[in-house]
């Protein structure tokens, strides 16, 4: 206990208030709509939730901690926990969810083991910073995962065991919450997928992230979710969904994503997955130079990034195309970029011309990367530019394409 009191003196100004980490709940813009939360357990502050149906989540072993720097429900957490889950029905459709918020522990992974399955089954290890294991505003912060359940069928009946701990040995692992969605609506939509948890300190994913989900929950064919960290594009259960619209900008220093991260994220659009790559997503993956096959043009840093932040029109150049036939052009405020490279054969949709340098810069293109559909589109820095109805029904209907709908 002594190494917490000396780690919680050390973070002195490092808080986090109650009212900026609320405790989940149906609703929130994280979850996916058309579902019920079946149980929820405040780790360290409870040992037993006994949910909607008799579905229970408790703790068997694992020592509480109390994050004196953090204010609200994910002030206390659970290290190194064995968890039961148990009450599911035979025939539901599930979704496992984790909340993170570790500012206690120094860059470490974390890894989750489920009865016996290797971990990569579940989640892969996700490399926390100095404090955290997601940065928003250029800080640490908790993150939020979902895991589906669905090719895990015979947990359902007989419950699963979740033990939580660090990859390296004597590494701590950290859980603040840890709950259950079940699919309650029988109707099957396209399932999406927002993936972010690290950005440019300029981009506040926390509010942009929702405002995405927002637009494309407006199309009800679409069953929309967030998750927090970049790190599960490299798990199995990626399966679960139709379609990826990447929201980050990771940073190697801070949340390193290896080969398998890559891997999972070129299998997943090969294989057929639509791929919606979003404003500053053209940065991801600055370490691996075969982003550009799957995104088509990724940011260069040696040039301009983009106009001054501001009104511009948006033409669109190809009326023919799924996505823009029948649109007119609009305008947005937004940042114009003029800093995307690459020789990865595209079809431009729409463009805009910069103020600076009076060149046209496209804003809107397509490409095919194996059986998958990619969009990729510059716009959406902030909640305001997201805003515009234009580049609201672009987002939406480019969506609807990536996973093979009428727009």
């Amino acid at each position: 206990m002594l190494r917490y009191v000396l780690l919680t003196v050390a973070l002195v100004g490092l808080v986090c208030h109650a009212e900026e980490s609320p405790a989940m709940h149906a609703g929130h813009p994280n979850l996916p709509d058309g579902y019920e939360m079946v149980a929820y357990l405040n780790c360290g502050a409870e040992q037993e939730c006994v949910g909607a149906g008799g579905v229970r989540i408790r703790q068997d072993s694992g020592s509480t901690i109390d994050l004196q720097s953090v204010n609200g429900p994910l002030g206390i957490a659970v290290q190194d926990g064995l968890f039961l889950v148990e009450g599911m029905d035979e025939d539901g459709d599930y979704v496992l969810g984790f909340t993170f918020w570790n500012v206690d522990a120094p860059a470490t992974t974390q890894k989750f083991q489920v009865q016996g399955l290797d971990v990569s089954t579940l989640v892969p290890p996700m490399l926390w910073g100095i404090q955290a294991s997601a940065y928003h505003a250029g800080q640490p912060t908790w993150t939020r995962v979902l895991a589906p359940l669905e090719e895990f069928p015979h947990f359902r009946g007989s419950g699963m065991r979740i033990h939580l701990e660090g990859e390296s040995p004597g590494a701590p692992s950290v859980v603040n919450e840890l709950f259950l969605l079940k699919r309650k609506s029988e109707e099957m939509r396209k399932r999406i997928l927002i993936v972010t948890g690290d950005d440019y300190e300029g981009h506040l994913w926390r509010e942009t992230g929702p405002a995405f989900a927002e637009i494309l929950r407006a199309d009800p064919r679409l069953e929309v979710s967030i998750s927090e960290s970049p790190a599960v594009l490299g798990a199995s259960f990626m399966k679960h969904y139709d379609a990826v619209l990447l929201h980050f900008k990771d940073y190697a220093d801070r949340l390193p994503l290896g080969e398998r991260v890559r891997a999972g994220l070129d299998r997943f659009v090969s294989e057929g997955g639509g791929l919606i790559v979003a404003h500053f997503g053209c940065g991801a993956f600055q370490e691996w130079d075969g982003f550009v096959r799957v995104a088509g043009r990724v940011w260069d840093p040696a040039l301009r990034p983009h106009d001054p932040y501001g009104p511009f029109d948006v033409r669109i150049t190809d009326d023919g195309h799924p996505v823009t036939q029948g649109m007119e052009d609009f305008t947005t405020e937004d940042e114009l970029y003029t800093c995307l490279v690459g020789e990865t054969p595209v079809q431009v949709l729409c463009e805009a011309t910069s103020k600076v340098d009076e060149q046209p810069y496209p804003m809107g293109f397509v490409l095919r990367v194996g059986e998958g559909r990619v969009f990729h589109c510059p716009l959406g820095h902030d909640v305001n530019a997201l805003k515009s109805e234009g580049a609201r029904k672009l987002y939406r209907r480019a969506t609807a394409w990536a996973v093979g709908l009428e727009p």
